[in-house]
């Protein structure tokens, strides 16, 4: 098994069950589903992708991604359903030091849905959404992450 920098955040079968839903809703012509460990990328000819890490699920989905800005993207996101379950925000977190002049905020209206749902969505708009140096993204009290172009900055 890789190791995966979000695996405390997005690890067990209803967190990647989440993720897969959520994605799901923001790419075209593939589809995302939970495995043990990881997740599967099915395109519609039947050829699947296998990825272990958060990481290598977003590289699977780059192509498909239907959002290229930031707006288009948290509309996508707020017409998504939050999962039925309680969750009790105790998942762990790896912050990153935010670096430069208060980059800004990004899916700031974004405030229904479980933090290992928004981060696999930040996740793949930071691979997808055009804009210049770095934006942020909150996840929770005291829970955030910053990205570059084509980078997400974790520890």
């Amino acid at each position: 098994m890789k190791p995966d920098w979000a695996g405390p955040i997005v690890a067990g079968p209803l967190r990647r069950r989440d993720i897969a839903r959520c994605l799901n809703a923001l790419v075209s012509n593939v589809k995302v589903s939970e495995i043990s460990r990881g997740w599967m990328v099915k395109k519609p000819t039947g050829a699947s992708t296998p990825a272990q890490t958060l990481d290598e699920l977003i590289q699977a989905l780059i192509p498909q991604a239907r959002h290229r800005s930031w707006e288009e993207l948290e509309q996508a996101l707020l017409n998504i359903p939050a999962p039925q379950r309680i969750e009790d925000g105790s998942s762990p977190w790896l912050n990153t030091d935010i670096q430069g002049d208060n980059p800004p905020e990004v899916l700031t209206k974004v405030k229904h849905l479980p933090a290992h749902m928004k981060l696999a969505a930040f996740a793949l708009g930071a691979h997808t959404c055009a804009f210049e140096g770095a934006v942020t993204a909150t996840f929770g009290e005291g829970q955030h992450l910053q990205a570059h172009p084509g980078h997400l900055s974790h520890p």
